[in-house]
């Protein structure tokens, strides 16, 4: 048995507790919550930390390939500059993809991250996933706009789904890349595929610049020429948009991660949440600031009654893995949301979205959600401040 203390706990799915206690065994599950009418006392076993204790973080967006990505030269502008980016400088050796693989699996545990929804275009991650003992959801991604290839694009993910599936039968989805970035073949073929499975879960890069707005729209834009200069064919869509683009080859019954949202408007995805039977937004804010300088509505999506989680992106758009980073970005945009909404964002919402609250997300009793201590806190604010950092406990 274990005891962990600290000035405020943080259980998201209660008030924060001054001076409480969380009481685990020793695998990690939480055994009860001591409150201690706010006047800490002495407990046997008890340790004591300067700081606050919240639930580890769910990461829902990452690319953990691209880790060795990190400090990406990027030249244009904009998605189509990065995606260009990325292209370029993917290729490295297999030693030093393994080893950025690890270090950020790493990075992410000791920071506070107990589970990671991951977006894999290869097996490249899976011996690294093996050893940790973080919980992944792994989305088998696929994009490709040349039609002609569509059925060996579909074979290859199916091949890297089922490969990840041994391991992990219950938390393997294939998923479409964005809405602007397939084939109306290749989009079709995972429409049949997601309408004979039940339960699936899929996560779409949506919104991230108006370059994918102007493309469907218009088949114009600087996709258009990035697609141009690859020299591959393609058929330039007119007339769609992000939204018409998903409502029309996902199923409502699949559960759906947004992932972005710079440019959506509250109520394209008002509309969306009337579609999905399950819908999440995935705010990368730091990621959205590199790439397009921009950051989404945040405020006003949790105004209406979106559901909102949080992801990091990769290494290639983003400094760290740590999600107390992505959350002091949210506080400093938006000073109005005070600490526990964001943090149910990194916790909850996100456990919710990947079907694991009932074991992550809330220092619920019988639940193993991990512990994390963020120290530095401002008990005036209720935030974290620049200093602090998110260290795990168990």
């Amino acid at each position: 048995m274990k005891r962990f203390g600290a000035n405020y706990i943080f259980p998201v799915c209660g008030p924060p507790i001054r001076n409480g206690i969380v009481e685990t065994n020793n695998t990690g599950e939480i055994l009860r919550i001591i409150e201690t009418d706010s006047v800490f006392r002495e407990i046997h076993s008890t340790q004591f930390f300067n700081g606050v204790i919240v639930p580890g973080f769910i990461n829902a967006h990452c690319h953990l390939e691209l880790s060795h990505l990190k400090g990406l030269k990027v030249k244009k502008p904009g998605i189509a500059g990065f995606i260009e980016a990325v292209t370029e400088q993917r290729e490295s050796s297999q030693e030093n993809i393994s080893k950025s693989i690890y270090d950020a699996i790493n990075q992410a545990y000791t920071s506070g991250t107990v589970a990671v929804a991951d977006i894999c275009n290869s097996a490249s991650t899976l011996p690294h996933k093996q050893k940790s003992e973080l919980f992944f959801h792994n989305f088998i991604e696929l994009f490709g706009i040349n039609p002609d290839v569509a059925e060996k694009t579909f074979g290859h993910g199916l091949n890297v789904y089922y490969e990840f599936s041994k391991h992990y039968p219950e938390s393997t989805s294939l998923t479409p890349h964005s809405t602007y970035s397939l084939s109306e073949k290749l989009w079709e073929i995972i429409s049949e595929h997601l309408n004979e499975k039940d339960g699936k879960i899929v996560s779409i890069h949506y919104g991230e610049s108006m370059a994918e707005y102007e493309f469907l729209a218009t088949g114009s834009g600087p996709l258009y020429h990035r697609y141009k200069n690859s020299n591959l064919p393609f058929i330039a869509p007119a007339g769609k948009s992000p939204a018409i683009v998903i409502t029309s080859y996902l199923p409502n019954k699949v559960q759906a991660l947004l992932v972005h949202n710079t440019f959506a408007s509250t109520e394209e995805l008002l509309s969306l949440n009337r579609w999905f039977d399950s819908l999440t937004l995935v705010a990368c804010p730091e990621s959205n600031l590199l790439i397009e300088n921009a950051i989404p509505p945040l405020d006003k999506f949790e105004a209406n009654g979106l559901n909102i989680a949080i992801g990091t992106d990769s290494l290639a758009s983003t400094s760290s893995l740590s999600m107390l980073h992505q959350i002091m970005i949210i506080l400093n945009h938006f000073p109005a949301i005070d600490f526990q909404t964001v943090l149910r964002w990194a916790t909850i919402n996100g456990a919710k979205a990947l079907n694991i609250d009932n074991m992550y997300g809330t220092l619920g009793i019988g639940k193993k959600p991990g512990l994390v201590l963020v120290d530095h806190f401002d008990f005036t604010k209720m935030r974290p401040t620049e200093k602090s950092v998110a260290k795990r406990l168990i």
